[in-house]
């Protein structure tokens, strides 16, 4: 990062108001995208000594005053941010103070029971000696002072590692999976032969500090495992609300023009059945045609009623989940009724309803699928008839 305000401008109130709320706004997670912005921010003043000290001294504030443990860690990584990404002046200012929060977050994370926020501090502090960020060693030791005393007092304890009674060491689950990859990983690398390896319960025996950063580094991975997962569900949850506010948006009228659509194509049916002249050859597949719209219009008011009768709750709902598009009006059941051409009914029977025809039989299906089942079968009919001719 090497852009900088113009003039080398101090930070003023309000910007360190902006700060200070972007701070505020991490929470419990480690936003990257947030963490990001906040060290862009910084870096505008990373020339200007008395600036960047109240950057700092505002993220000091927070880690030393807050009262959840869960905001610590992302503060720390705020930080972390500022000398690895940043640098300039904040290098000297943040190491030259650290051990003054340091072992304030630690006692507060240890106290908490937040076993993965302690190896995740413990972390940061290591990487800042792996990345040559604190390049005097003495510096570095001093500011991780609360680590030291707490791996003295963690070594010496007898029981550091409680086992259960059959002599397994007592661990979740997927923490001891864990560890026992990161162990085959470890010793799969440093070409142990097969017969020398050894098992968690006999390293902790031999080695109890290495079984003790297995379990720090499988504590972090189940973390950043954890972390990951929720992130991806935030984003998901965000992105279906967004969606079903936009859809809630949207006022749509089933009903618009949905009548006079369908009073047009039984116009054109009349119409058409009544002055088109085809070929003699052709009325047959004609009649069929002018049939199954005829039929596909009165589905459509039929639909359009029912859709009228539920809008305006003319029935229970018991009789709307029982009741059925009729092609057949009861009031047509008398002496005349039944002389009429229905031709819903016969489209229903025919191209309507039963669209797909079988070329060997003539039998009628209602779907593609159907049809193919029935070929199926007649074809394995006449293939075993075929065998036993």
């Amino acid at each position: 990062m090497s852009d900088h305000h113009d003039d080398d401008e101090e930070i003023d109130e309000e910007q360190l108001a902006d700060y200070c709320a972007m701070l505020d706004k991490l929470g419990n997670f480690p936003e990257k995208a947030t963490i990001n912005a906040l060290s862009i921010t910084a870096d505008d003043f990373s020339t200007l000594p008395s600036s960047a000290a109240k950057l700092y001294t505002a993220i000091k504030t927070r880690l030393l005053q807050t009262s959840a443990p869960g905001h610590l860690i992302p503060l720390v990584y705020v930080i972390d941010s500022l000398l690895k990404n940043v640098g300039g002046t904040y290098i000297s200012i943040i190491l030259n103070d650290a051990q003054s929060w340091m072992g304030s977050v630690h006692d507060t994370l240890s106290k908490s029971g937040d076993v993965s926020g302690v190896a995740r501090l413990k972390k940061v502090w290591n990487t800042w000696k792996e990345q040559g960020v604190v390049k005097d060693e003495s510096m570095w030791k001093k500011i991780g002072e609360c680590f030291e005393e707490k791996e003295v007092i963690d070594v010496d304890a007898p029981g550091a590692f409680a086992k259960n009674p059959d002599g397994t060491l007592k661990l979740p689950n997927p923490l001891r999976r864990q560890m026992q990859i990161l162990l085959d990983e470890v010793q799969n690398t440093s070409e142990v032969d097969e017969l020398d390896k050894v098992s968690l319960e006999r390293l902790a025996e031999i080695n109890p500090d290495l079984l003790k950063q297995i379990q720090t580094e499988a504590e972090l991975v189940l973390l950043e495992k954890q972390q990951t997962m929720i992130e991806s569900n935030v984003m998901t949850s965000n992105a279906t609300t967004t969606q079903e506010s936009e859809w809630s948006k949207l006022k749509l009228n089933h009903l618009d023009k949905s009548n006079t659509i369908i009073s047009n194509l039984q116009r054109h049916v009349r119409l058409a059945s009544t002055a088109t002249t085809v070929p003699k050859s052709q009325c047959d597949s004609t009649i069929h045609l002018y049939a199954a719209v005829s039929a596909s219009a009165q589905l459509l008011t039929d639909m359009l009623q029912e859709f009228n009768l539920q809008k305006d709750g003319d029935e229970s709902p018991l009789v709307k989940r029982k009741r059925r598009y009729s092609l057949v009006k009861t009031s047509k059941f008398t002496n005349e009724g039944i002389k009429e051409r229905n031709d819903a009914v016969i489209a229903r029977l025919y191209e309507v309803g039963l669209p797909f025809v079988c070329s060997a039989d003539g039998r009628r299906f209602g779907t593609q699928l159907e049809l193919s089942k029935h070929l199926d079968a007649l074809f394995r009919k006449r293939y075993v008839n075929d065998i036993f001719i």
